[in-house]
C-alpha cells in the first residue's frame, strides 16, 4: 500500500491524515499505519486521540466526499482510546501498543495536572489525603516532578512510601481512571480556587522576618496590634514553628527533653528526615536515645492526627518555656547543636 506523508500540503497536515485514518476502518487502518515510521505513528495517534464528534464541516477539503460518504456506514464519533488501542494493537507489538496508548492519555493527564503546580504543595497534599491512596499516587506521579517532591514532602515517612509502592505498580492507564483524574485535577483547581487561596503564607513570612530581626520587636508588635490586633497575634504563633527545635543549642534542647517524654517524641518523630531524627537522638543520653528508637519501631505506622497532635504538643511546651524565660530559643534556621 503506498505510504502516506506528514508534509505541510493543506490537504495533508497531520490531523487531515490523522481524519482519514479514523475512517478507514481498524483493519485498513493498521495496515495504513505500517508504513509510517515509529514517531510519525506516535503523532498521528495523538492526532487521532484528540479528535472528538467529528463533523463534515470540520474536515478539509480533501477529505469531505470521502469522509461523507464512509461516515454514513461507519458511525465514526472521534479518535476513541478502544478504536486507537485496537488498531495499534493490529500495527505494533502488543506491549508497544499498550505503551504508546498508555502514553498518550498519560500525556494528557499530566497537561491537565500541570494546571495544579500554582497551589501550594501543602494545600494539595492536604486535599488528596482526602482520596483513596491509589488516586493520590496516580495523580502525584503525572505532576511535574519538582513540584510532586514538594507534595510529597508534606506526607509522613510512611505516608510517602505507600505513595511511592502503589506508584510503581501502576503500569496502563485505563481509558476510565484517565477520566477520573482529570476529574481530580478539576476538584482539587475548584477546592483552592472557592477556599484554598484563603491561606495566605503572609504571617509566616512577617514571623520569619521578625524571628531574625536585630532591633526592637516590641515596636514592630505594638504597631501590629493597633493595625489588626488579630494579624499580630498570628504572627506571634507563627513566630513558633515545630522545626525551629532543630536550630536550638545544646542546653536549650536538655531543657527541652526535661519536659518532652519518649513516647511524645516518638509521636512527633514519625516523618521527620533523618537529619532531624537524628539532631534530636544525639542531643540525648545513649540509653534515653536507644528507648526512643525502639518506641518509634513499636509504634508503626500512626494516623497522621496523632504527629500533628504530638508536635504541636511539644511546641506548646517550647512556648511556654520561652514565655516563662527558661530558654531563649534561636530562630536561625542553622542546626547549633554540638
Amino acid at each position: 500500500m503506498e505510504r502516506l506523508t506528514l508534509s505541510s500540503d493543506h490537504y495533508q497536515t497531520t490531523e487531515s491524515v490523522a481524519l482519514l485514518i479514523l475512517t478507514l476502518g481498524e483493519d485498513i487502518s493498521s495496515e495504513v499505519l505500517k508504513g509510517f515510521t515509529h514517531e510519525e505513528i506516535r503523532v498521528l495517534t495523538h492526532a487521532m486521540s484528540k479528535l472528538k464528534d467529528i463533523k463534515a464541516n470540520d474536515a478539509l477539503k480533501s477529505i469531505i466526499g470521502f469522509f461523507n460518504d464512509y461516515s454514513k456506514h461507519s458511525g465514526i464519533l472521534g479518535g476513541t482510546r478502544q478504536y486507537i488501542t485496537n488498531v495499534l494493537s493490529k500495527t505494533l507489538d502488543g506491549n508497544m501498543a499498550r505503551d504508546l496508548v498508555s502514553e498518550i492519555y498519560g500525556d494528557e493527564v499530566r497537561t491537565h495536572a500541570e494546571q495544579l503546580a500554582w497551589i501550594p504543595a501543602d494545600i494539595l497534599a492536604n486535599d488528596l489525603r482526602k482520596e483513596h491512596i491509589n488516586m493520590q499516587a496516580l495523580l502525584i506521579a503525572h505532576l511535574p516532578l519538582e513540584y510532586a517532591s514538594r507534595v510529597l514532602e508534606q506526607y509522613s515517612t510512611d505516608e510517602s512510601a505507600e505513595v511511592m509502592y502503589q506508584i510503581s505498580q501502576t503500569q496502563v492507564l485505563t481509558a476510565g481512571i484517565a477520566e477520573t483524574l482529570k476529574d481530580l485535577v478539576t476538584r482539587c483547581r475548584e477546592n483552592y480556587r472557592s477556599g484554598g487561596n484563603q491561606t495566605i503564607k503572609g504571617t509566616k513570612v512577617v514571623a520569619d522576618i521578625i524571628n531574625r530581626f536585630n532591633g526592637d520587636k516590641t515596636e514592630i508588635f505594638e504597631y501590629l496590634s493597633i493595625m489588626d490586633e488579630s494579624l499580630a497575634d498570628k504572627v506571634q504563633d507563627a513566630m513558633y514553628d515545630f522545626f525551629t527545635i532543630f536550630s536550638q543549642d545544646q542546653e536549650t534542647i536538655d531543657a527541652i527533653n526535661n519536659e518532652v517524654n519518649i513516647e511524645l517524641w516518638a509521636y512527633a518523630m514519625k516523618g521527620l528526615n533523618e537529619e532531624n531524627r537524628g539532631f534530636i537522638l544525639n542531643s540525648m543520653p545513649n540509653r534515653l536515645a536507644l528507648q526512643l528508637k525502639e518506641t518509634i519501631e513499636q509504634l508503626g505506622a500512626v494516623p497522621l492526627s496523632q504527629v500533628e497532635s504530638a508536635r504541636s504538643e511539644i511546641l506548646a511546651i517550647v512556648r511556654r518555656l520561652h514565655t516563662d524565660g527558661k530558654i531563649q530559643l534561636s530562630f536561625s534556621s542553622e542546626a547549633r547543636l554540638t
